[in-house]
């Protein structure tokens, strides 16, 4: 598996574990991040965790990844995600997300996804 395979990976796990600090450690300090549709992108590293990071309405989290594929300096995770809320729901997502790195470090992240 190629290093920056092996960073999504790592971005998979961290977001299962809740490891925010060690997510944040994948990314560029300048990170931008733009969910389809959204009118708004995320930008730089405290941005990105005050909005796209759960809240404490969030019990824990799932997620595998799929597929990944790989061009040039750009990695494409297609997977599963899952949200336990407090309440007892639970969120299904599937996702389709672009990563473009800089050197081994994620840069740019195009998030596709939908509630299944």
């Amino acid at each position: 598996m190629s290093p920056r395979k092996k960073v999504i990976e790592q971005w998979a796990d961290c977001f299962a574990r809740q490891d925010w600090k060690q997510m944040l450690e994948l990314f560029t300090e300048d990170i931008e991040r733009w969910e389809v549709g959204a009118p708004h992108r995320t930008h730089g590293k405290a941005e990105f965790e005050k909005e796209v990071l759960p809240g404490p309405e969030v019990v824990r989290l799932g997620n595998r990844v799929e597929k990944l594929i790989e061009e040039g300096s750009v990695v494409v995770a297609e997977g599963r995600a899952q949200v336990f809320k407090k309440d007892g729901s639970i969120l299904d997502i599937q996702y389709c997300d672009v990563f473009e790195f800089d050197g081994e470090k994620i840069r740019r992240i195009t998030a596709y996804g939908s509630v299944v």
